[in-house]
């Protein structure tokens, strides 16, 4: 059976949780889908900030010479974009789209509301999906991260209603096992990931003023406690992009100096297979996860091991609470006491069975989810595709 091309849109060299997203993604299509994919990555960068490339009759070209167009997974509405016509992501409007004459799968999208909501982006993006999801060859799905809701309150009903929820696929992704410098195989340890980016609204007080060594000194008691109850244990710090060292700088520069120099291990950053495989392998392999990146909680509960989300972003709140796992995730703000997410992680580590169930039932319950998905999908296709049965 000959395999079908696909053009993939999306974010290749961001930070490490798109490829671990890219990886579930590909594994699931190729269990459930009748035909064989073959994707060619296309990185989104190169049209919004690097600006190599352009929305235009070159990429349509491109687009009509594959069988199928995914665009996503990424967040697709920026409420607050006002920069694009479209008031999203792409600065492309509905009559590119038209002229490609390939169906075009806008594939779990997330939404981001961190800067806002602007009347300007949402006037915009409604006249964008009035058009596009009149389009018979074209579906939306937005990820199950409270993305819906997001559509639901600030769009309205009608525009959530038409676009089905779906798991992202970084909750299926499954890395290779890697040596890592420092951890000896059977090493116990903790692997804690830090965000860097967005450091104005993760780390700002009401006026504006720094709280990130407020923060780094949460973490690093939280740190120093876990350590002081079990001398057999390490603290691996896992950064997913350049600017997470910031964060995990800052903890660093807090904490004990021994524990520091001889129980702390900094993972190492590198992009492509051999960097989010061996990151994300830390995950499955770590003895409980904190974190605050989409993907590294999202891996880590397709994993099983025990995780615990630490909350500067709505998509991770929304993330826990939509699967069922609000307990899960710790908010931190300026009045934030993080002794509670770490007497959580304790336990955990104490006896983590019952959350390592826990955490399996919720991946088989969206993979079936999944499953239904591509289920409608594959009739959808082969209405569409030539090849597709």
């Amino acid at each position: 059976m000959r395999p079908l091309s696909v053009l993939h849109l999306a974010s290749f060299v961001g930070n490490l949780g798109d490829n671990a997203m890219h990886d579930g993604e590909y594994r699931t299509r190729a269990a459930d889908l009748p035909v064989p994919l073959n994707h060619r990555p296309i990185e989104v960068r190169d049209f919004i900030h690097w600006r190599r490339r352009a929305f235009d009759g070159a990429f349509v070209d491109e687009a009509n010479s594959a069988d199928l167009v995914v665009i996503g997974g990424f967040s697709l509405f920026q409420l607050w974009r006002e920069t694009t016509s479209s008031g999203t992501y792409l600065d492309a409007g509905p009559e590119l789209f038209a002229a490609i004459r390939r169906p075009i799968v806008f594939h779990g999208l997330g939404v981001d509301a961190t800067r806002g909501v602007s009347p300007v982006a949402m006037a915009r993006t409604r006249a964008f999906l009035d058009d596009m999801l009149g389009f018979d060859h074209c579906r939306f799905s937005l990820r199950n991260d409270g993305s819906s809701d997001l559509i639901r309150d600030h769009l309205g009903s009608a525009y959530a209603d038409a676009m089905p929820v779906i798991p992202d696929g970084g909750l299926f992704a499954e890395p290779s096992p890697w040596a890592h410098p420092g951890l000896p195989e059977g090493q116990r340890f903790v692997a804690v990931n830090l965000a860097g980016d967005m450091p104005d609204k993760r780390y700002a007080g009401d006026r504006g003023e720094d709280l990130t060594d407020r923060f780094a000194a949460g973490i690093a008691a939280g740190i120093e406690t876990l350590l002081g109850a079990d001398e057999t244990l390490t603290c691996v710090f896992v950064p997913h992009i350049y600017s997470d060292f910031g964060p995990i700088g800052a903890v660093l520069a807090a904490l004990d100096d021994r524990l520091r120099r001889e129980r702390i291990v900094v993972a190492a950053l590198a992009q492509g297979e051999g960097g989010w495989s061996a990151s994300f392998d830390l995950y499955r392999r770590a003895a409980a996860v904190i974190a605050m990146r989409y993907h590294a909680n999202l891996a880590s509960i397709g994993f099983g091991t025990p995780v615990f989300g630490l909350s500067t972003h709505h998509k991770i709140a929304g993330q826990f609470g939509a699967l069922g796992l609000a307990d899960r995730c710790h908010a931190w703000t300026a009045d934030s006491d993080l002794a509670p997410l770490f007497a959580d992680v304790a336990r955990d580590l104490a006896d983590p069975a019952a959350s390592v169930r826990r955490l399996a039932e919720v991946r088989a319950r969206e993979r079936q989810v999944l499953r239904t998905h591509h289920d409608d999908l594959a009739g959808w296709l082969a209405a569409r595709v030539e090849g597709f049965a």
